[in-house]
């Protein structure tokens, strides 16, 4: 069973007819072999047409020939969907006139304006600061001073007995208290700390590095004030421009004097150094603070 709807015959040659398709109708006088074309009203039929038609049915050979067509033209039926064969032909002809425009008329140009690309030239690649190999030791004492020392960087090279002891002898002399007889917290600081060419060399590593470790040594503890010795001690605190001699702050520790003096292995090997780094001291005596 066909689910497709069939136009009816007149409908399709009237949609055919607005479009301006030309249909083969019979010659008229003819007929062919499916009978004569009906139109809305019937029209009778000749004794000499039925005849022929008679003669048409015994003898199949002449259905070949060409049927007559009783009526002027497609019968007026009304189309389908209540639609006027008037409202169909103007439908198709419009169909045709939008078809025939398509066809003639030239596709627009489409223009493309080029859009400039605007080129940023490539930044310049941010080199990190290196900062040569760094040993330095840390000591806190327990009246409240500071030493970071720059030790030499030959193997082995650690805070000597010696050494110690110095040291030790510079913070009594402040007079800020009992006297002292060894730091109460020490460490050693090493930058990089793994040596070669994959290891951070940054100073930027090196001073997060450092702060961290002093950080953690120097949990609540008091620092009043902080001796650097040594030219190099400075190269990992960010914001210290000291000379020798001077005494300033430093963002780590902002309520304490920071002096910056010669490194100890400097005053036991020059002696003339400690008449120069006593002087230096004299705005961190007790008498001073």
């Amino acid at each position: 069973m066909s689910l497709h709807h069939v136009l009816p015959e007149t409908d399709r040659l009237a949609y055919l007819d607005a479009m301006g398709v030309a249909s083969w109708l019979p010659i008229d006088g003819q007929l062919d072999s499916y009978g004569v074309f009906y139109s809305a009203e019937p029209v009778e039929a000749s004794a000499e047409q039925l005849e022929t038609v008679a003669i048409a049915v015994e003898n199949p050979s002449i259905a070949s020939e060409p049927a007559p067509v009783y009526a002027d033209g497609p019968a007026e039926e009304p189309p389908p969907l209540g639609l006027s064969v008037a409202q169909v032909q103007e439908q198709a002809q419009q169909m045709r006139a939008e078809l025939v425009a398509d066809m003639q008329e030239p596709e627009a140009e489409v223009k493309v304006e080029p859009v400039a690309i605007e080129k940023t030239p490539p930044s310049a690649p941010v080199v990190a600061e290196k900062i040569a190999p760094l040993h330095l030791s840390i000591s806190w004492y327990q009246c409240g001073v500071l030493v970071v020392n720059e030790l030499p960087l030959q193997d082995g090279a650690a805070m000597s007995g010696s050494l110690a002891q110095l040291q030790t002898a510079m913070i009594n002399a402040l007079g800020l208290g009992a006297k002292e007889v060894m730091p109460q917290t020490q460490a050693e600081f090493f930058w990089p700390l793994v040596p070669g060419p994959h290891g951070d060399s940054t100073k930027a590593g090196g001073t997060d590095a450092l702060a961290y470790q002093l950080h953690k040594l120097l949990q609540e503890k008091a620092v009043s004030r902080v001796i650097l010795l040594g030219e190099r001690s400075t190269d990992l605190l960010a914001d210290v421009a000291l000379e020798f001699g001077q005494v300033g702050p430093v963002a780590l520790w902002p309520e304490a004097k920071v002096l910056l003096s010669h490194s100890l292995h400097q005053l036991l090997k020059i002696p003339a150094n400690k008449a120069e780094t006593w002087c230096h001291m004299q705005p961190l005596l007790a008498s001073n603070a």
